[in-house]
């Protein structure tokens, strides 16, 4: 019964289409297979699929998709919303919600060609045929996810209600709950158990203490209000977290059919690029003991099913005109699809009344959006024309058809109207002519006496009359041509102009629509450039939140890095297996990055800053370049070697034995080429000794000289244990030599030290040698001998 329906859905659009406002039809598209998805998967369109009878260096061409059908992308979408005609491979694809209801989907696209003179339009319709995965990653069990009453919650989602099906060796599973961007579930919620309120506490126990026969939800705005309850929105974590987290269904809007759905996506990445693997969208039916089976819609009782309208005006339908309802899909949820449309004229959205629609929402037309444009044609006696519906519930079932008659009756009047309204279609930057087959006015009396007046709009153009630049114009204007709208070529996709229509004595008010689709002449510009750090010798992955560029007018993944100054302490490599190799690489695609391929690996050398600059480019031909930028990386270095003496240095002082000697960096020198000197660090391992007088008690010692005021020789002055090459350097270590005298003969001290990076590297055992020399500076002292008789 579903693929009938598809089937003739589908014809109805074709239909449709083949009664939308005239065109200039030119056969842009060439080749329209149609595509095949996997259920929740993503299928990328090739020129297999679909290909334009276009040249690329001849005129502009632009596809765009259609928004305003819920009719079509009902149960997946279609981006990017604007590309071109030569798309790029990879570039367009379909994701498929994963929903289980329907086996075919369909897209509605206009094509436009763009030349100098003209717009060239064509609506057409790309058939999405679904099929089953091949390989799902989500087993579902033998027992089903049950509701047991209305209000009622489920059972835990757990092993038994389904699995996930994935090799864990190196990949990571997550689970996303994706209830806050589609529409179900559609009559209850998923909830949790939460641990701030109850400690694990069975909440099924609820539905055993609730009163038999209840018929009212039990919270204010179907609220979760269960004691030990909250609801999910927006969740994502690990599959099996998922699994162990006790997620519930939460039924809370009867009457309702039979069945619900719970949305999730699981992805699988590598574990240590990250890098997606997977992905797939699933629904989770859920079973609500007690509903009927869903039912068709039907039309509304209280509807007349009668337009009137007045011939040339757009007349708006209301609910008053048409409308249905559902027992389980709330009004707002209902589509209708236009099954038999007018012979003449045709239905729009007020967002854009220029273009015909095939169908619309029930909010749509609750808000008075949805409008009936008739023929430009007079007739002298009223027209009456039998137009079909079909109203669409939540789960794509279709009521009977809907009939309404539209009668539209002449009008005797001499007041200036609108009959025909198009609107302009151009590329960004463009002009075109407003001309009589875009804006035509009708006017009983005089129609060469109607004027136009600009009186609102233009934000992103300007009018020219003639060749200047001007804001009044009459019908012989719009008749010969002369009238022009120019694009500014910003980036503004919408413009319009509302015009005062008057005749000298009736005036009317009127909005002229325009659509500009955009071309592609902005660079692509970074919005991520974080500065990222490596250990010495190490090779780092370089991740879209490290590095991302975006382009408003192309495709993201074809971004062009295109390296200017390579990193010199390092370089770029482009590592199609993460424990392979790498090539080295001058130049990248942005979906490189994402693929998680792109790296930086250090050479191991001691330069622990680096950087490398680079130009963005589109895939545009000549390419869009962007400003020059400079990526930043921070190498943290690795103890791998040893501090190391300068060669030249002497490790000897020699110094009076009545002075105070400074120990510079001739006599004791090392260095660390991964640290400044202030981390360099001596430590005296045995004070100052006399190798060759073993039993001196002052040899004298190592004092730190910055706070001293005298260099005089002083007991107080407490010894130095440890000191920095800094302190060595700035002069701030000195030897004083032993406070008493020591002779006439040279006294020959040392001091064993280490010296330590503080970073686990140390030489240890290490000697300095100090020579003393004596100093005579005492008179000699005179002896007297007596002789003896």
């Amino acid at each position: 019964m579903m693929e009938i329906m598809n089937a003739f859905l589908a014809l109805t659009i074709f239909i449709i289409l083949m009664n939308l406002q005239p065109v200039i039809v030119a056969n842009l598209v060439l080749v329209n297979k149609g595509i095949c998805v996997e259920r929740g998967r993503v299928a990328y369109v090739t020129e297999n699929e679909l290909q334009f009878n276009i040249s690329n260096e001849k005129d502009s061409c632009k596809v765009e998709v259609v928004l305003n059908e819920p009719v079509t992308q009902r149960v997946g979408k279609l981006t990017p919303q604007v590309f071109d005609c030569h798309f790029l491979p990879d570039e367009v694809k379909y994701v498929h919600n994963g929903c289980q209801l329907l086996k075919e989907d369909s897209v509605m696209l206009r094509v436009y060609r763009f030349s100098e003179l003209e717009t060239i339009v064509e609506i057409f319709v790309l058939r999405v045929e679904i099929r089953s995965p091949k390989s799902s990653l989500v087993q579902f069990g033998q027992v089903s996810l049950e509701v047991p009453e209305f209000f009622g919650i489920s059972q835990l989602i757990d092993r038994n209600i389904l699995s996930f099906k994935y090799n864990g060796l190196g990949k990571v599973c997550t689970v996303r709950i994706m209830s806050s961007e589609l529409l179900f579930p559609a009559v209850g919620q998923v909830v949790v158990e939460d641990s701030k309120i109850q400690k694990r506490e069975d909440v099924s126990t609820y539905t055993k203490k609730k009163k038999a026969g209840q018929s009212k939800p039990p919270c204010p705005s179907n609220a979760a209000c269960h004691s030990g309850l909250k609801e999910i929105h927006l969740l994502k974590m690990s599959c099996e977290d998922f699994l162990e987290m006790r997620v519930r269904y939460q039924h809370l809007s009867p009457p309702s059919p039979d069945k619900d759905y719970i949305v999730i996506q699981v992805e699988i990445r590598d574990r240590k690029t990250r890098l997606q693997l997977q992905a797939e969208n699933v629904w989770i039916p859920v079973r609500i003991k007690g509903a009927i089976p869903n039912r068709q819609p039907q039309a509304a009782f209280m509807s007349m099913f009668i337009l009137e309208i007045d011939e040339f005006i757009l007349t708006p339908l209301t609910t008053v005109t048409l409308d249905a309802e559902d027992e389980e899909t709330q009004r707002e949820r209902l589509v209708f699809n236009i099954t038999k449309p007018p012979p003449q004229g045709y239905l729009t959205h007020l967002e854009d009344h220029s273009k015909a629609i095939t169908s619309f929402t029930w909010q749509d037309l609750y808000d008075t959006k949805v409008a009936f444009q008739p023929s430009n044609v007079s007739h002298s006696e009223r027209q009456n024309y039998e137009v079909e519906f079909q109203a669409i519930d939540g789960l794509f079932m279709n009521s009977v058809p809907i009939m309404v008659h539209f009668s539209i009756r002449s009008t005797v009047t001499n007041a200036p109207r609108v009959a025909w309204n198009m609107g302009l279609d151009l590329l960004e930057g463009q002009s075109r002519a407003i001309t009589w087959k875009s804006l035509q006015i009708v006017d009983n009396d005089n129609l060469n006496a109607v004027q136009l007046l600009v009186v609102e709009g233009l934000n992103h153009g300007w009018l020219t009359i003639r060749g200047n630049k001007g804001f009044r114009f009459g019908v012989k204007d719009l008749r010969d041509g002369v009238v022009r709208y120019h694009h500014d070529d910003s980036d503004a996709t919408k413009d319009d102009i509302v015009f005062r229509i008057f005749d000298g004595k009736h005036s009317a008010r009127h909005r002229f629509p325009i659509n500009i689709l955009p071309k592609d002449d902005s660079p692509p510009f970074l919005v991520n450039n974080l500065v990222f750090e490596l250990e010495e010798g190490n090779t780092v992955l370089i991740g879209s939140h490290l590095l991302m560029a975006t382009d408003f007018d192309s495709s993201d993944d074809y971004i062009l890095y295109k390296i200017s100054k390579p990193p010199s302490a390092g370089e770029l490599i482009k590592q199609h297996f993460p424990d392979g190799p790498g090539i080295p690489v001058f130049s990248f695609y942005q979906r490189d990055l994402f693929h998680g391929l792109i790296c930086y690996r250090h050479f191991g050398g001691e330069i622990f800053q680096d950087s490398f600059e680079f130009t963005l480019a589109d895939s545009q031909e000549p390419p869009n370049l962007s400003d020059l930028q400079i990526v930043t990386i921070h190498i943290m270095p690795v103890k791998d070697h040893l501090p190391k003496e300068v060669p030249g240095t002497i490790r000897h002082l020699v110094v009076k034995e009545t002075e105070i000697a400074h120990i510079t960096k001739d006599h004791l020198h090392f260095t660390d080429a991964e640290l400044p000197d202030n981390q360099l660090m001596y430590t005296v391992t045995k004070p100052c000794f006399s190798p060759t007088s073993p039993g001196l008690y002052d040899t004298g010692k190592l004092i730190f000289t910055d706070s001293l005021k005298k260099y005089v020789k002083n007991s107080t002055i407490p010894p130095l244990s440890s000191f920095t090459q800094h302190a060595i350097t700035h002069m701030k270590v000195a030897y004083m030599p032993p406070l008493m005298e020591m002779g006439p003969d040279p006294l020959f001290i040392q001091f064993e030290f280490s010296v330590s990076d503080q970073q686990d590297g140390m030489m240890t055992g290490l000697l300095f040698n100090i020579t003393v020399m004596p100093v005579d500076d005492e008179a000699p002292e005179e002896l007297q001998t007596h002789a003896v008789n």
